[in-house]
């Protein structure tokens, strides 16, 4: 009854027109008269259960039976007090309110998410309330409330990943924006009902589900892709693609972060087209003709981020997916915004990828377009028919969407790490060099799978740790759902579909050593070795390793993006000394940043050649 008034109150204040800052003002003072009856409503159920629970997790502790009952926090308070042995944090439960969830500050306390102080969150979640919580944000967590739990623990989240069982459920579940657009621009990635489903409910087909569709979707799209040797076969285009961007890195000091996403446009399509793209180039060529040659591409990029970041904007504010819930038929300016990019998206996508399938069908590729991911995929589709003919191009499509932002993201904080770190960066260049020299193709003057392998250039990976480490490009390490199972979880059960987020712990004080100093030695074998049977050691955790999550969901494309990632900074300390002539920045607090993937807002960079 609570959430139908609160539905009906904020579709009156939008009939009207009342203004967003009026709008809100009105929607508090509805909450504060509402939410104070609604939590003792809450108070009152929870007594009553109290003692029922009391006795059976007391009848459990003594052996009587073989319940499975794990007490809720309250009555672990009791149990404690008791002398019963319970280990772990407490769960916390941040005060939550109907389609609006946590996400009103002033009633639940919870910090403020924003997305250019997105770093801070977890350090003050994790203060404030401690280890274990449970808070809501709607459209990302479960039922009215949005609920969903963060901890800090890997290995508590290990449990989670365990029992996601062989259909896991990911956060890509979650952007309902992705699956509307898609859903409405006619995508066969998705469906209202999805044709394997046997419990006759309208489910998402796909990629965006959970299911006998999602794993078929997946297995297509990750062979090829995730495995190491496969990922490292891609690599020679990629190294054209590094040099060329690289060369052209002091046209494009002004907008690096222009710069870094068309660096990464143009590496995954080495990969997916086995076709040098030179978008990097072409974008400050003063030729018309040569620019307007790759207009499209640009018209690509820009619209492949513009969907990322209107989809951030949207998720911080619950009106939006309100809307979308309840009035699917209505779209709102920020929605229509992101429809109109996605449109751009796949028009231009899939027309790079048909035509490269008829070219393909004309037997026209050369030999680096043979080897290329996309072929590959033509001939899998055509021989096994696991999936359909344009169920292949939109996998390829979403694939070459999302590898642009990401990639870029983990880029742009090793970019600006090394400028402002010299001493780490004069150190990565002198073992690059001599990696260079000692395994690089042509006379020792080309980049390849050896040199920036871990074993040849180790400071190279130890950057990318600490850079994934101090800067993640996203906020969250993990979000996982037990879709299929209870999961216990520092001694409390969590319902089966439950939404887990990791948070990161890695930017706090009582973890890490001066969390703010850029320090990659960190990593090595005497740093990890010193973190054992302390507190820090669940920095050494794999979940903890880099941005690309675990499990059965971990991102596909993950291998090739790394590649990607260490062959562009490799190419980029190779051919230029990078610095930050702005004397006003000088650490990394000096640098904003803001969307998720979170990304700096790269100040201007100068690059001194050293060739």
């Amino acid at each position: 009854f609570v959430a139908l008034l609160h539905a009906l109150y904020v579709l009156l204040l939008l009939c009207r027109g009342v203004d967003g800052v009026r709008m809100i003002k009105m929607y508090w003072q509805l909450i504060k008269s509402t939410g104070k009856r609604l939590s003792i409503i809450c108070k009152h159920l929870d007594r009553m259960m109290l003692s029922r629970s009391t006795a059976k997790a007391a009848i459990t502790h003594h052996g009587g039976g073989k319940s499975r009952l794990i007490p809720t926090t309250s009555t672990i308070h009791r149990l404690k007090s008791s002398g019963c042995p319970v280990t772990g944090p407490i769960l916390k439960k941040v005060p939550t309110l109907p389609f609006v969830g946590s996400m009103i500050p002033q009633h639940s306390g919870l910090p403020v998410l924003q997305m250019s102080r997105q770093y801070k969150f977890d350090s003050e979640l994790r203060q404030k309330f401690g280890e274990f919580i449970r808070f809501g944000i709607p459209g990302f967590g479960v039922g009215l409330y949005g609920h969903m739990y963060t901890i800090f623990d890997p290995n508590e989240m290990a449990k989670v990943v365990r029992s996601e069982g062989a259909y896991p459920s990911g956060l890509i579940e979650k952007l309902w924006q992705w699956r509307r657009a898609m859903l409405e621009s006619g995508s066969v990635l998705v469906s209202k009902k999805d044709s394997s489903s046997s419990d006759g409910e309208t489910h998402d087909y796909g990629l965006f589900d959970k299911g006998e569709g999602w794993k078929r979707h997946r297995t297509f799209l990750q062979t090829g892709m995730l495995d190491p040797v496969a990922a490292r076969g891609f690599l020679p285009g990629i190294v054209l693609a590094a040099e060329s961007a690289s060369s052209v890195a002091p046209l494009h000091s002004h907008n690096v972060n222009e710069y870094m996403n068309y660096t990464a446009f143009d590496m995954f399509c080495s990969f997916m087209f086995g076709k040098q793209m030179n978008t990097t180039s072409t974008s400050v060529s003063t030729d018309p003709t040569v620019k307007g040659e790759n207009k499209e591409n640009e018209q690509f990029v820009t619209a492949a981020l513009g969907v990322f970041e209107k989809t951030n904007a949207m998720n911080l504010f619950p009106l939006e997916f309100l809307m979308a819930k309840f009035f699917p038929w209505y779209k709102t300016t920020k929605y229509q915004a992101l429809q109109d990019d996605w449109d751009t998206v796949r028009d231009i996508g899939l027309r790079l990828i048909y035509d490269f399938v008829d070219r393909y069908d004309r037997d026209e590729l050369d030999e680096m377009e043979k080897a290329s991911y996309l072929a590959g995929s033509i001939e899998r589709q055509r021989e096994s028919n696991d999936i359909t003919r344009d169920e292949m191009a939109e996998l390829c499509l979403i694939a070459l969407f999302v590898g642009v932002d990401t990639t870029s993201s983990v880029t742009a904080w090793n970019l600006v790490h090394l400028a402002l770190n010299p001493e780490c960066q004069e150190k990565l260049h002198a073992e690059l060099v001599e990696s260079l020299n000692a395994k690089g193709s042509n006379g020792g003057t080309r980049l390849n799978a050896d040199v920036i392998g871990k074993k040849v250039s180790p400071y190279l990976h130890l950057c990318f740790r600490e850079s994934h480490r101090a800067t993640p490009a996203f906020r969250s390490a993990m979000w996982k759902g037990n879709s299929h199972n209870e999961v216990v979880v520092h001694g409390e059960t969590l319902p089966q579909g439950s939404m887990v987020r990791m948070g990161h712990i890695s930017y706090d004080e009582d973890y890490i050593d001066e969390p703010k100093q850029f320090r990659p030695e960190r990593w090595t074998a005497e740093g990890v070795a010193s973190r054992k049977g302390t507190k820090s050691e669940v920095l050494d955790h794999p979940y903890m390793r880099d941005p690309f999550s675990q499990g059965a969901r971990r991102c596909p494309g993950s291998r090739v993006a790394t590649n990607e990632i260490h062959a562009m900074i490799s190419q980029l300390v190779l051919d230029w000394k990078i610095s930050v002539p702005d004397e006003n920045i000088n650490s990394l607090d000096d640098i904003s940043y803001d969307a998720s993937p979170i990304k700096p807002i790269i100040p201007e960079l100068k690059f001194e050649s050293r060739r």
